[in-house]
């Protein structure tokens, strides 16, 4: 009995080593999105990321269909923030509260997940709609069948919850996490260094806190756009991204000005505007199929 026994062990353990060889290699790896920003560095191509998911009329903020129009646009990231219930659940929300965009009151984060899954969420014009509070699997699962990035703004999820959601839901290549500053990222890329992050424009003590900068794309925040700093980080095979939502005027000027800029990825609350700015949907949509992975 004791030769099978031990044999049986030593099984066991060359399962267990090879599991963690596997997943050691797909850490190390650069997800998918990635590869595609290098791609549209290359190219001069300008993608886009919906603020808050997008909304529009009908469309509430955070919402599954918001996703699927951003979809049907063209637009490759949704920034959506991400929340957690009492009980654990990460569900998409913005606020803190829950009054401005659903039927529900007070905190977001104090109830449980069978609570906050009845309430139904409103548009930006206070219209009540039929749909209700996504969870982020279901967002997943959205950009799964769709081709959308997620961009997540952490509310109130650490770096060891949300890598653990990621792995679980095979979901590296279809997320991108904000990481707001140096501490952020690197624990975050010390858990996936894979991983794709939105980081600050702080190079050096990024590199010192281990961060990986070819999975990383550099934040340049909301002011005027500067080319020369742009430039500079893609003499260094680095990607970057903008926010434009606080010049958008309903011109084609902001979108038009960053591309000429060579910023990859712009950030914006008015998604139709974006869109025609850059050529329309389906040229959106060629630039992402060209670039895909």
């Amino acid at each position: 009995m004791r030769a099978p026994l031990i044999a049986s062990l030593f099984a066991g353990l060359a399962v267990v080593t090879a599991c963690e060889s596997q997943l050691a290699a797909t850490i190390a790896a650069p997800a998918a999105p990635a590869l595609a920003l290098t791609c549209f560095r290359e190219n001069g191509h300008a993608m886009l990321a919906a603020h808050r998911g997008g909304p529009a009329a009908g469309y509430p903020e955070n919402a599954l269909s918001s996703l699927q129009r951003l979809a049907d646009l063209g637009v490759l990231y949704a920034e959506v923030d991400v929340r957690r219930s009492v009980d654990g659940t990460l569900f998409l929300l913005h606020d803190d509260t829950l009054d401005r965009t659903t039927t529900g009151q007070g905190d977001a984060e104090g109830q449980d997940w069978s609570e906050l899954s009845g309430f139904q969420l409103r548009d930006n014009d206070g219209q009540l709609t039929e749909e209700r509070i996504p969870t982020l699997a279901d967002a997943v699962n959205i950009a799964r069948v769709n081709g959308v990035i997620l961009n997540l703004d952490l509310k109130s999820v650490d770096a060891t919850e949300i890598v653990s959601f990621i792995h679980d839901h095979d979901a590296r290549d279809l997320v991108a996490i904000i990481a707001y500053t140096v501490d952020d990222a690197a624990a975050l890329h010390a858990l996936d260094p894979g991983l794709v992050l939105s980081v600050p424009n702080e190079l050096a003590a990024l590199a010192a806190a281990g961060v990986n900068l070819e999975t990383s794309y550099i934040w340049l925040g909301t002011g005027a756009i500067d080319a020369s700093a742009d430039a500079a980080l893609a003499g260094q095979g680095l990607e970057s991204s903008a926010g434009l939502f606080r010049r958008e005027d309903g011109s084609a000027d902001p979108y038009l000005e960053a591309r000429a800029a060579g910023i990859e990825l712009l950030s914006i609350d008015n998604v139709d505007a974006a869109v025609a700015a850059l050529g329309g949907s389906a040229q959106l949509k060629d630039q992402i199929a060209t670039c895909a992975p």
